[in-house]
């Protein structure tokens, strides 16, 4: 892993103090008294290589977002057919098919509507979690043939007070 020259957190590029501090988050070391003092910081920026992604945990996470996106549809599709059958809207789109087809009436079942959407989206929850196992798999091969995933980071935590800051 190579180490990059020491700088300033004022020199490091996208890192902004600007904001208040999150409610509730702790400081790094003596940040509070120095930025009260106005003296500048020194940071590490380090790069970190991401070489191998767990299946398993992939497997996990994919899930559960993959159960709360689809428990927030089948709500959000409930309350949109609920809304549709109060101000009667869903009463002007069957009118409008029944014309459209030629027929004396036409009429939406709710329950078969949900039902459907509920298997489609079930279908989804699993091949969109298969989806995301494959993806870790195919990831780790080809990191192990490339090197992985670089990226950059500045260390605030090891953050000190600078002793000659530049004007």
């Amino acid at each position: 892993m190579r180490t990059l020259r020491p700088m300033t957190v004022d020199q490091t590029p996208g890192v902004n103090f600007s904001a208040p501090p999150t409610p509730g988050a702790p400081l790094p070391p003596q940040m509070g008294a120095a930025r009260a003092q106005g003296r500048a910081m020194k940071a590490r920026q380090v790069q970190r290589v991401v070489t191998r992604i767990d299946p398993w945990s992939m497997l996990r996470v994919s899930l559960s977002f993959a159960l709360c996106l689809w428990l927030i549809i089948d709500v959000a599709g409930v309350l949109l057919w609920q809304g549709a059958v109060a101000t009667g809207s869903l009463g002007k789109v069957e009118n409008f098919l029944a014309q459209l087809l030629a027929e004396s009436s036409f009429t939406i079942d709710g329950i078969k509507v949900f039902e459907g959407a509920a298997v489609a989206g079930m279908a989804l929850f699993v091949a969109g979690s298969l989806f995301a196992v494959i993806t870790s798999v195919l990831f780790n091969l080809i990191a192990g043939v490339f090197g992985g995933l670089r990226f950059t980071v500045v260390e605030l935590e090891t953050a000190q007070v600078a002793r000659n800051p530049r004007p």
